[in-house]
């Protein structure tokens, strides 16, 4: 007895009956590819402080690739950038995060998907701004600032299903 797969006749056939999803099922399809990319930022921030140790440790004392540029107005960016893009986070989450009641389920998570990953990759964006300065100028006490406010910002808006549940019930 052996299956063979048919694309004429699978494609002949009427599509099935749209069959209405358990919500706990359909909040999970949502929140999954959410925390995984939460999961995947949170190790690439783990990866980035790896990078800062080992180029610390094997090119004692590290002094970054442009020592002699200024640094001190690339700081100034950076940090600068890392605030704006905190409050925006800050400005933008509420009316991300609002729940339109004209919506339906699957709607509402897929905003709510849609905000829960703008947010997380919002928040890495400090320690990305971190690593650079400390490849720059070498200072690793900038890049720990920057990837602390990352690490602030990606345990804040990390997707729990029990935030999400309370989200729906609205």
């Amino acid at each position: 007895c052996s299956f063979s797969y048919n694309p004429i006749e699978a494609a002949a056939r009427p599509p099935p009956e749209e069959v209405d999803m358990d919500p706990r099922e359909e909040l999970r399809t949502h929140l999954r590819p959410a925390a995984m990319v939460g999961a995947a930022i949170v190790a690439s921030l783990v990866l980035y402080l790896g990078l800062v140790e080992i180029l610390r440790a094997v090119l004692k004392p590290f002094h970054g690739l442009a020592p002699s540029a200024g640094i001190q107005p690339l700081r100034l960016a950076a940090f600068g950038t890392a605030a704006l893009i905190i409050l925006a986070i800050l400005i933008l989450r509420p009316r991300l995060f609002r729940r339109d009641v004209r919506e339906d389920a699957p709607a509402a998570l897929r905003r709510l998907q849609r905000a829960s990953l703008l947010t997380l990759v919002l928040g890495e964006i400090p320690a990305v701004l971190g690593l650079g300065l400390f490849l720059v100028g070498g200072n690793a006490a900038d890049f720990y600032k920057l990837l602390f406010a990352s690490l602030a910002l990606t345990f804040i808006n990390f997707p729990r299903r029990a935030a999400w549940e309370e989200w729906m019930k609205g």
